[in-house]
């Protein structure tokens, strides 16, 4: 996958009304990686153009939504992305930011109040998914609401994307969502791009119609080349690969909350996404990841650890036990850093060679 970003493909554009020439391969390779996208997630439409995830976001809000209307999504004090908040899009576009009511000891979405405040609010787009999402949304429940006040409901599926594309987590496109969108890079294990997928015309046509020329020009097709292997590996091995990264991430949070780490989401099971929540107050988990860094385990400051990546080397739920217990040792203050590094490193060098990969293109479409 990632050879394709080195490719001639990162020195060429196309546009959809042809005005370059000679793009007969570019617009081939665009069109086999809307396919992909469409076998893989089972949609009816797809659009690879936008850059990343916030760039389809903002597609979907300049084509969707006026100035003043009301957009409701997860605030960001509970984890929500703030690019589509009051704090980004939101405050840019003048629109009014309402947030779901939230379960903070469940870490999700309440359902049967959100959907009455759909009911009364009414507000334009309803956008599920977030930042920190270790569980399904109740985005059934409420779309129904949604739709029978008229308000659109999108599906924000960056963090979630792979796990989606595998079926281990929820199915948007079937659970009242127009529009399912997002990042290509982070569960999903593609190149940095987003994605916009839908099975509904009238709601596909009126975002992606608006993508060229005033979102996005160059839509960058070495990424779209990229994009392409990834969603063919999603095809081949998406199955098996989201519910490996769904069993390491329960392992991964078992093994700290074990050991006396506090993890967040204990009455449901910790997550089952790619996400372990750990369950500190914000300067702590400064501290913290500050003192993880310096032995070489990368966690935010957010407190979120992820499993994709561990799963794509190679790691199972033995490994990933080896994995909490090194995280442990630095939370908890059991061992010096540097003793905590050593091993790391060794853990490292076990795991070189990446899973769940394609060694040649399957004929594998119809």
């Amino acid at each position: 996958m990632r050879s394709m970003l080195a490719t001639d493909f990162g020195n060429r554009y196309s546009a959809p009304d042809k005005f370059y020439r000679g793009t007969r391969y570019s617009d081939e390779l665009q069109a086999l990686c809307e396919e992909v996208a469409r076998k893989v997630f089972n949609a009816r439409y797809a659009d690879v153009r936008p850059l990343s995830g916030h760039t389809a976001d903002m597609a979907v809000l300049l084509s969707l939504t006026e100035t003043g209307d009301r957009i409701m999504s997860v605030s960001p004090d509970n984890g929500g992305y703030p690019g589509i908040t009051h704090y980004g899009l939101g405050k840019l576009l003048r629109l009014e930011n309402l947030y779901f009511p939230y379960d903070d000891s469940a870490v999700n979405i309440r359902g049967r109040d959100s959907a009455s405040m759909v009911k009364s609010e009414r507000p334009k787009v309803v956008f599920f998914g977030a930042s920190f999402i270790p569980f399904p949304h109740p985005a059934k429940q409420i779309s129904e609401v949604a739709s029978s006040v008229g308000s659109t409901c999108v599906y924000d599926g960056s963090h979630v994307l792979g796990l989606i594309a595998g079926g281990e987590f929820q199915d948007p496109l079937r659970e009242g969502c127009s529009l399912l969108i997002g990042s290509t890079h982070k569960s999903l294990p593609g190149p940095q791009g987003g994605i916009i997928l839908s099975n509904n015309e009238e709601a596909f046509r009126a975002v992606s119609g608006r993508i060229h020329p005033g979102i996005v020009d160059n839509i960058h097709l070495n990424r779209v080349a990229a994009l392409t292997v990834a969603l063919l590996e999603m095809m081949q091995f998406g199955k098996v690969y989201a519910q490996a990264v769904v069993k390491n991430a329960q392992a991964l949070a078992r093994g700290m909350a074990d050991r006396g780490v506090k993890v967040r989401g204990a009455s449901s099971g910790y997550t089952k996404s790619h996400q372990v929540l750990l369950d500190y107050d914000t300067p702590k988990l400064s501290f913290y990841s500050a003192k993880l860094e310096q032995a070489n385990i990368i966690v935010d400051n957010g407190g979120r650890l992820g499993t994709s990546e561990l799963t794509r080397l190679g790691y199972a739920p033995k490994e990933v036990e080896e994995v909490a217990e090194l995280v442990s040792m630095i939370i908890l203050g059991k061992k010096p850093v540097d003793f905590v590094k050593k091993r790391v490193s060794s853990l490292v060098k076990q795991h070189q060679e990446p899973k769940y990969i394609l060694k040649t293109i399957p004929r594998i479409l119809d």
